[in-house]
């Protein structure tokens, strides 16, 4: 398995842009405008404002087919699936999942990482309803409803005394406060893994330049492997 070396690319997240300022006017022409009193900046949305934002995305983007009602179904079906696919393909480690989904006024992701730990295998796994988990899971449903591709992003930490040597092959390089970084491209209602060098590709240049980032001998990026789809009961 490949592994390449070099530093995670945080994306913009969903944050709502609020006119905290306010401009001065002048009583009369040739008059210097006068500073307001003090503004206080509106408070960062919170997690239910975010998972509502992507709701009325998803609709928005169901309205365009014959069935929005199916479409959303369907976008949430899917979503909910390789939520806990990847659960259960992270393994062991403290683990920070994420997805990019392109838009036309750029990428979005979630605003922080949804954070997990996982001391062994993992033999089931709830399907997400509220938290932290919906709003990931709103990300992947974004993607399938909207029709581009995605990226879903895992970095995982070994935990307390852990040893990543065995299961990515990356020697004894990592660090204590370094990750492994793995990716899956999302379209056409499927998952494709993505190997060390395309998510090396990802997430270290900038999406609007091209221009690499600095590098982190801490982190690596390694090969994912293709996901195994749970069938749903029923």
């Amino acid at each position: 398995m490949s592994t390449i070396s070099n530093l995670p690319h945080p994306r913009t997240g969903l944050t709502h842009l609020a006119n905290g300022s306010t401009a001065g006017s002048a009583a009369n022409a040739g008059t210097a405008p006068t500073a307001g009193p003090p503004t206080t900046p509106a408070p960062a949305p919170g997690l239910s404002d975010r998972v509502d934002h992507l709701d009325a995305l998803i609709w928005a983007a169901a309205r365009t087919t014959d069935d929005p009602q199916l479409a959303v179904g369907k976008a949430r079906e899917f979503a909910e699936g390789i939520f806990v696919s990847l659960v259960v393909a992270a393994g062991s480690g403290s683990h920070r999942l994420n997805c990019s989904v392109p838009t036309a006024t750029g990428p979005v992701t979630a605003d922080e990482d949804l954070r997990f730990e996982i001391a062994a295998d993992v033999p089931a796994v709830s399907l997400p309803a509220s938290g932290a988990e919906r709003e990931v899971c709103e990300l992947f449903a974004l993607a399938h409803v909207s029709g581009v591709e995605a990226t879903a992003i895992l970095r995982t930490r070994p935990l307390s005394g852990g040893d990543f040597g065995s299961t990515f092959g990356i020697g004894d390089g990592l660090g204590g406060e370094g990750y492994v970084v793995r990716g899956w491209r999302l379209a056409d209602g499927r998952s494709a893994p993505i190997d060390a060098a395309g998510m090396f590709a990802f997430c270290c240049s900038e999406a609007s330049s091209g221009e690499p980032l600095p590098l982190d001998p801490t982190t690596r990026y390694a090969d994912a492997r293709a996901l195994v789809m749970t069938p749903r009961p029923g």
